[in-house]
């Protein structure tokens, strides 16, 4: 036997490649796994909250045209007195606006006032619920000035929860 032979060094080399190559393309195949993953998770968030966004824009906008939303005794916006935390499980008047986006996600608006029939504006609180969701997943604090024709709005906040529990 020589010190110098050379038999057998190629299977060695051979073998540290496909070991190695086995290693790089088995970690490639764990980022693409977890890049198709968020990517689905963020077509489902972004599809929430486009929803979410355009209910309450809507709602917005109903409301707008009809003087009537949120006015003193509106069976379609909740006194925040009879209901502090209103959610639709608990069975609050829904202000009829929903949004569905292209894969079906629909959001719906729960609205509620300021209950002072005396001020000639009216401050409306809309929480937008997606998904079926008990927490909303916006919600808009709007100030409607009735004493202007045609009637406008400010837009006081437009909160997105996300997963917060704060709203």
């Amino acid at each position: 036997m020589n010190v110098r032979d050379e038999d057998g060094q190629a299977l060695v080399l051979a073998l540290a490649f496909l070991i190695f190559f086995g290693r790089v393309i088995g970690a490639m195949l764990a980022f693409a796994g977890a890049s198709v993953l968020s990517t689905e998770r963020l077509r489902e968030q972004r599809s929430t909250v486009y929803a979410a966004d355009g209910a309450t824009d809507a709602a917005i906008q109903i409301a707008l045209t009809n003087a009537g939303i949120g006015a003193y005794a509106d069976s379609r916006c909740q006194d925040p007195a009879a209901n502090p935390n209103p959610t639709l499980s608990t069975g609050a008047t829904l202000l009829t606006t929903t949004a569905t986006t292209s894969d079906a996600t629909i959001a719906q608006v729960v609205c509620t006032w300021s209950p002072d029939p005396f001020q000639p504006e009216r401050t409306l609180t809309f929480r937008t619920f997606s998904g079926g969701g008990s927490l909303p997943v916006v919600v808009a604090i709007v100030l409607l000035h009735d004493a202007q024709s045609p009637v406008t709005a400010n837009v006081l906040s437009w909160t997105y929860c996300g997963h917060s529990t704060s709203c």
